[in-house]
This record gives structure tokens, sequence and C-alpha cells, in this order.
């Protein structure tokens, strides 16, 4: 194992995670986290070295509509995420709240 040399600025965590349609715990994410996924890709195509894009499973909490967003370092957890959030939520994880 060796330490990586790559560092960047923020990491963005989408969740994805597709439920069952009567499962209690909601399937916002499974409907919107792929495509707020896509959206962030293509909004950080060109600074993708400082800004990191993950589509991830399950984060721990399950928003009826929209998705689940983790900004790291900030150690922020955004809920009922939509792709007309991700200028905010781009302008929060780099600092321009």
């Amino acid at each position: 194992m060796r330490a990586s040399t790559l560092r960047p600025r923020v990491h963005l965590l989408v969740c994805t995670h597709a439920r069952r349609p009567d499962d209690p715990l909601r399937s916002g994410c499974g409907a919107s986290g792929p495509a707020v996924f896509a959206t962030l890709k293509r909004a950080t195509a060109g600074i993708a070295a400082r800004v990191w894009v993950t589509a991830t499973g399950c984060l721990g909490h399950c928003p009826r509509s929209g998705c689940s967003v983790v900004l790291h370092p900030h150690n922020e957890h955004l809920v009922e995420v939509v792709e007309g959030d991700v200028p905010a939520v781009l302008a929060q994880a780099l600092g321009g709240r």
C-alpha cells in the first residue's frame, strides 16, 4: 500500500441507491441520484482534479424526493437535492455559499 498523491479540494458523494417502491425508507435517491450525479460530473469536468464526484450506495438518510449528497471535507450532508440544485451544491462545496 502507498499513499496517493492526488488531493482533491472537495469530494462529493452522491447517493444513487434505488429501493423497491414498497420500501418504507423511500426511494428518492434512486429516482433522482443518477441525474444529480451526471449533472455534477458534467459541471465539474474542467475542475475534476480539484473536485471529485462519486456515485455511492446508501448514505444513511433516505429523502422522500431528491437525493442525498455528502460534501467532504466539509462534513456536510445535503438532502432532497435535485438537478437544479447542482450550481448551489458546487458553490457550497467550493466555499461560495
